[in-house]
């Protein structure tokens, strides 16, 4: 779990620091310390540090203003100044600045060493670094190696996480690109930092960790639909950092009755995730709770069932398809899609609707079936999203 601003500040409640402005921010995580001593040099800050300041490397005291709204625009958490020589006092400038945004502002005075302050902090925040990481391994060894309860289970209560609780594990994916995939390291760290950031201010028991250049997120004891909220104000925090979602698939797995199914809620989720990708759903929640026939198939863990529905179902036309170099699946695909509209087909598919015609005519021929009968649609339907499932 990230440390936030208020527990570090309460750690060094003996280095007279005083808050002079931004008490609305004191929930926001902190990752690191940095010295700061010009606007410059803010300007490098990555987000989430507190910023330290003697006021050494400004002109005029004045410029502190610019230094600290440089800060904020580089996404620090807040900020320190040392007063004395190089800063007497704080502009009523700096001051309104920083409680119009909820950005932190303290002030030492000089007879204490700031470097004292920076150490505790530093230590706090790597000693809650280490005890993610640590959860993170747990987590992970829940997920891939269930029967092996001695590797997780006790670091997990230890961690203020129950053996017996129920969880939801969330999976986020961001491709680099649309066409040929790729996962994109920079747009996940950004997601994870505001996933990191509400469940650090909110204080949600929520783990999060990182498999296979995705962003996991493990709830711990909620419903599917206090899980599906906090999701969703995930991505909205997102989106209000200017962050587009145009290449992100998410899918939210099964609450589980314990801690020793974990490992299945992730691989929903994980499946489900792919699912939205290979669907061309970008940016929508795919909910275990609400997936329909997906739910039923997802259950299915003898890959060779579902192997043997898809070839007694399109596997022929699928294959069909790829001797003669045709989109016979397509046009089934698009024609259930549309409820069996020729019509509605063909205006997505661009072409004429006695092209459609013909198509489904051969495709009747090929499977030897006829697509006016229910039954037979539902079949193959499900056999469509069976091809799905085996892909994802």
């Amino acid at each position: 779990m990230t440390v936030r601003l208020k527990e570090l500040v309460e750690q060094a409640a003996d280095k007279d620091m005083v808050l002079v402005a931004g008490k609305n921010g004191l929930d926001k995580p902190v990752r690191w310390v940095h010295m700061v001593e010009n606007e410059e040099i803010a300007g490098f800050l990555e987000g989430q540090e507190i910023a330290f300041t003697t006021g050494i490397g400004l002109e005029t005291q004045e410029d502190l203003y610019p230094l600290v709204k440089s800060a904020y625009a580089s996404g620090a958490t807040g900020v320190v100044v040392n007063i004395g020589p190089f800063i007497h006092q704080i502009s009523p400038e700096t001051i309104r600045f920083c409680d119009e945004h909820d950005f932190p502002l303290f002030k030492v005075p000089w007879s204490v060493h700031m470097a004292q302050i920076m150490h505790s902090f530093s230590l706090a925040i790597t000693m809650s670094e280490k005890h993610s990481m640590e959860l993170a391994a747990a987590l992970e060894n829940a997920i891939f190696h269930p029967d092996r309860e001695e590797m997780y289970l006790e670091y997990l209560e230890q961690s203020g996480f129950g053996k017996d609780w129920n969880y939801c594990v969330t999976v986020f994916s961001a491709c680099l690109d649309a066409e040929h995939g790729g996962h994109d390291a920079e747009l996940i760290a950004k997601y994870s930092r505001e996933a990191e950031s509400l469940i650090t201010a909110n204080q949600w028991r929520v783990a999060v960790v990182h498999i296979e250049e995705r962003l996991v997120l493990v709830f711990a004891r909620y419903t599917a639909e206090q899980v599906e909220l906090m999701v969703r104000e995930i991505i909205a925090a997102i989106r209000r950092r200017g962050v587009i979602l145009e290449r992100t698939y998410i899918g939210v797995g099964k609450v589980t009755k314990s801690a020793r199914c974990i490992g299945k809620s992730y691989n929903q989720a994980l499946k489900l995730e792919r699912l939205q990708h290979l669907r061309g759903r970008v940016g929508e929640v795919a909910l275990y709770d609400n997936s329909g026939i997906d739910k039923l198939l997802l259950a299915v863990s003898d890959r060779a069932i579902l192997e043997d529905y898809y070839q007694d179902s399109i596997g022929p036309l699928v294959e069909y398809d790829r001797v003669n170099g045709t989109d016979l699946t397509e046009t089934l695909h698009a024609y259930f899609q549309f409820s069996g509209s020729v019509k509605e087909t063909a205006a997505s598919m661009f072409v004429h609707r006695n092209t459609v015609s013909y198509k489904l005519n051969k495709i009747e021929d090929i499977l030897g079936v006829s697509l006016s009968d229910f039954r037979t649609r539902e079949f193959l339907s499900v056999g469509l999203q069976v091809r799905e499932i085996l892909d994802c």
